[in-house]
């Protein structure tokens, strides 16, 4: 995959990209390795409360292939750089309104989600939400939309795309998001990535990003897996915890 000049301008100017049906042709096997990673770490989801795990496509060696798909890799390449760094994944279930909000703020490289709802969802059911440009207004933690604007947090002028399995979203960590409505059991799949470090404050901020050592990566399955392009991927944040 090739991103256009189009794509490219309109990540840049709005901060975020949705790819319709980019992995339609893997849901099938993406949802069942899924489920198999959930239940073999034990998670019970009950419905009242978001269930979380992370290091989530380390796990299954079916799933960390994905960043040798053309569609995944072509993406992060034509966002970030043929160099850019993987920084690790989640798995999601969803319960419930979020809050509008970045991920990130103020860091000196491009760090962006990928992101992949597994079931169908509309602005009412709990897709994703993005308020476009945001990534360029320095917002910080959990936004209290009616101090700021005097509004419910649906009201926030935003773009709501309607997802189907295999649509694939990925955003600068700083853009504003949010997800409202639906059920209590949305899965989503996410892989973290940035562009590759070369500064000295860069090299810093991959440090701090990063855990203490390389045994909390959980990178054993995706190392011992991996293919030299794959391998490019792994290797700055592998050698910087050296």
């Amino acid at each position: 995959m090739v991103l256009s000049d189009g794509q490219t301008r309109f990540f840049s100017d709005f901060g975020y990209l949705v790819l319709p049906g980019l992995l339609r042709e893997e849901i099938s096997w993406i949802s069942e390795e899924f489920e198999r990673v959930f239940r073999e770490a034990g998670i019970v989801h009950d419905g009242t409360a978001r269930s979380s795990l992370g290091r989530f496509i380390e796990r299954s060696e079916r799933l960390c292939s994905l960043l040798d798909h053309p569609g995944v890799d072509g993406l992060l390449s034509g966002l970030l750089g043929e160099d850019y760094n993987y920084l690790g994944s989640g798995g999601e279930l969803y319960v419930g309104d979020g809050m509008w909000h970045p991920d990130c703020h103020g860091d000196p490289v491009l760090q962006v989600k990928w992101a992949m709802y597994l079931d169908p969802l509309t602005p009412e059911t709990g897709a994703l939400r993005f308020v476009p440009g945001s990534h360029r207004q320095g917002w910080q933690g959990n936004l209290d939309t009616h101090a700021l604007w005097g509004m419910g947090m649906e009201e926030v002028p935003c773009v709501a795309p309607h997802n189907q399995p295999g649509d694939v979203v990925v955003f600068n960590q700083m853009t504003l998001h949010n997800a409202l409505g639906g059920g209590n059991r949305r899965r989503m799949l996410n892989l973290l990535a940035c562009s590759s470090c070369r500064s000295e404050n860069e090299l810093a901020f991959l440090r701090r990003r990063l855990p203490a050592d390389r045994s909390e990566l959980k990178w054993d399955l995706m190392r011992g897996t991996a293919t030299p392009e794959r391998m490019r991927h792994l290797d700055q944040p592998w050698q910087i915890l050296a």
